[in-house]
C-alpha cells in the first residue's frame, strides 16, 4: 500500500489502534488517570473515565433566536469498549436512546463497546476498506523508527490528516454515513451518542456538522472540536510513553499530528465543503441529503432557550 493510497484510508484514534495492535505492558505510573471528562456549562457530564472524550453538546449556543443547544440532547465520545457497569449506568441515566458507532468493523471487532443491553447501537462505519490506517499507523510503529520517519516525518503526518479530513467531505460513502447519523439523532426517541475511536476526527467532524446545521457560531464550533485535545492528553501521553518504553518508538513528536487535532484539520473540511459544493447549505441538502424539514426537526429537538 502507497502513502498515497493510504491517505484516503480511516484515520482513527491511533492511540487505541496502536495498544490494540502493538501489545505493550504499560505500568500503572503511565497508565491514564481516571479524570472525569471536562463539563460543557450547565450540561450533562457523562463522566466516563474511562471514555475520556466522553461529553454532550449542551450550551453551545445558535445564531439567529438567542437559543442554545439543549443540556442532555446529543453527545459525542470516543470509544466505550473499556466502561464498567457503573460508566454504563451513566448511559442509562443520560436517558440515551442510541448509540451510533462510526469504527470500522477491524476496530469494532478488536474493541467491542461495551454497553447496556437496554440502549441500542447502529454500526455506520466511515472508512476505505482497500485503505485502512488503523493497520497503516499500527504497522508504521511495528516497522520501527526508520519506517515511521519515512512515513510521518517530514509533515507527512500532518498531511495525511490534512488529507483525510478532505476525503470525509469529498467521499461519497463517508457523506451517507454522516447523513444517516443526522437522521437518527433528528428521529430518535431520545438523546443520540455518537462516537468513533478517540472521538476526535469521525466524530470531530459529525459534531461540526450537527452543529453547522444548528447554526452555531464558527468559533463555538472550533472550540467544541479543539477540546479533544485536553480530554485525550493524559491517554494520548501515556500510549507514547509506552511505545517509547518498548523501544518500538524514539520520536515521539512524530505521532503528534495524529494523536490530536488542530484547526487546520476542520479548516480541510471546511473548505473541502465550500470547493465541492459552494456552501454549507448546499452540501447539507446536495452531499448528505438532508432535507429543510430535516433541519427544523433538528432545531426544534436540540435547541432551547
Amino acid at each position: 500500500m502507497t502513502i498515497s493510497r493510504a491517505v484516503r484510508g480511516t484515520l482513527t484514534g491511533v492511540a487505541a489502534a496502536l495498544i490494540a495492535l502493538t501489545p505493550i505492558a504499560v505500568t500503572p505510573a503511565l497508565a491514564a488517570p481516571h479524570l472525569p471528562v471536562l463539563q460543557s456549562p450547565k450540561g450533562v457530564s457523562l463522566n466516563l473515565p474511562d471514555a475520556p472524550n466522553a461529553r454532550d453538546l449542551s450550551g453551545i449556543p445558535t445564531q439567529g433566536g438567542g437559543g442554545k443547544v439543549k443540556d442532555g440532547s446529543v453527545f459525542r465520545a470516543d470509544a466505550l469498549n473499556k466502561l464498567s457497569d457503573a460508566e454504563q449506568q451513566q448511559l442509562v441515566s443520560a436517558g440515551i436512546a442510541e448509540i451510533i458507532d462510526f469504527r470500522s468493523p477491524t476496530e469494532r471487532g478488536q474493541n467491542p463497546d461495551k454497553i447496556p443491553a437496554s440502549i441500542p447501537e447502529k454500526s455506520l462505519p466511515v472508512y476505505d476498506p482497500n485503505n485502512d490506517f488503523y493497520l497503516f499507523f499500527a504497522k508504521a510503529v511495528q516497522g520501527g523508527p526508520a519506517v515511521q520517519q519515512q512515513l510521518l516525518g517530514d509533515g507527512k503526518a500532518k498531511q495525511f490528516m490534512v488529507d483525510y479530513y478532505r476525503w470525509m467531505v469529498t467521499d461519497a460513502t463517508a457523506r451517507s454515513q454522516f447523513s444517516a447519523a443526522l437522521q437518527d439523532i433528528a428521529t430518535a426517541n431520545g438523546p443520540v451518542l455518537f462516537h468513533c475511536t478517540a472521538g476526535k476526527d469521525r466524530t470531530g467532524w459529525m459534531s461540526a456538522i450537527l452543529l453547522s446545521a444548528l447554526n452555531a457560531p464558527k468559533g463555538q464550533i472550533y472550540n467544541n472540536y479543539l477540546k479533544s485535545n485536553d480530554t485525550l492528553a493524559a491517554s494520548n501521553k501515556a500510549t507514547l510513553d509506552g511505545l517509547v518504553a518498548k523501544g518500538l518508538v524514539t520520536d515521539p513528536s512524530l505521532f503528534t499530528p495524529i494523536l490530536g487535532v488542530d484547526r487546520d484539520y476542520l479548516d480541510a473540511s471546511f473548505d473541502a465543503v465550500a470547493q465541492t459544493f459552494g456552501s454549507f447549505d448546499n452540501f447539507l441538502s446536495q452531499g448528505l441529503g438532508i432535507d429543510d424539514a430535516t433541519v427544523a426537526t433538528l432545531k426544534s429537538k436540540l435547541v432551547g432557550k
